[in-house]
Parts: structure tokens; sequence; C-alpha cells
């Protein structure tokens, strides 16, 4: 499938999260671990899921934080600035070539990443093609 990569700048996004740390290897589990921990606790009304992906990390294992949208207050927030984003609608475990059109656009046009990616996770459906995930790379 061909993803259209869009640039867009956009606004910081506040949000209320738990933050964790994982490999590749493990990031389906830990996302699970995560958002099981953070809906334990969280008592107040948020938006949209999201994963987000600071930048930081070493030997393989690197920061997540996952929690929601929300309106204002949060713990954590996105970066504003200039992003490179595309739709992906389908299994949360097949999203990959969709990441990976967002890394080729950026080759072919000469843009470097700045660090942080998210991913914000649409409105559940019991229909796994009906699950619309947008992907966000902060550009540099």
């Amino acid at each position: 499938m061909a993803y259209k990569v869009d640039v867009r700048v956009v606004p910081a996004q506040p949000i209320a999260m738990v933050r964790g740390r994982t490999t590749a290897a493990n990031l389906p589990r830990r996302i699970r671990e995560l958002f099981d921990q953070f809906y334990a606790g969280f008592k107040g009304k948020g938006g949209l899921n999201i994963v987000f992906y600071p930048g930081s990390g070493s030997a393989g294992e690197f920061e997540i934080e996952c929690g929601v949208q929300v309106e204002s207050g949060g713990n954590s927030s996105t970066p504003a600035g200039t992003v490179a984003t595309t739709t992906y609608l389908g299994p949360y475990d097949q999203m990959k070539p969709a990441h990976e059109a967002i890394r080729q656009w950026a080759q072919e046009n000469g843009r470097q990443f700045a660090g942080a990616s998210w991913e914000v996770y649409g409105h559940w459906s019991e229909d796994p093609t009906q699950l619309r995930t947008d992907i966000f790379y902060l550009l540099a």
C-alpha cells in the first residue's frame, strides 16, 4: 500500500501518560502493560490514545509514554513544530510499512528527524481494517 506523507505544523499537544522503557522486540507487550497501568489510575476525561516516543534511548532500549490527549494540563506533551505525517488503517501489528514510508519520504526529500515521534490511535473498532492510526515524526 502506498502512503501519502504530508508535512504540517502542529501545536504542542498536552497528554496525560505513564512512562516506561522498552526494546523494539518488546514494544507491543510493553505498550499494553503501560496502557493497563495508565487506565488503572486515570480518573480524568481524555481524548484519543497516544503513544509518544521522545527519542531518547541507548543500546536498543528507548523511552515511551502511553496515555491520552487532554485539553490542558497533563504530565507531558508532544512537541510543537513541523512534522511528517501519514495515516495508517489496519491492525496495529502491521503498522511498520507506514513508518517506513515516512522514513523513505524523509530520505528522498533530504529531511532529517528531530528525534520525537508519536502515534495517535482513532476510536476502537471490532473490525481491524477500520482501526485508524495517525503517525507523526518531528522534523529538524
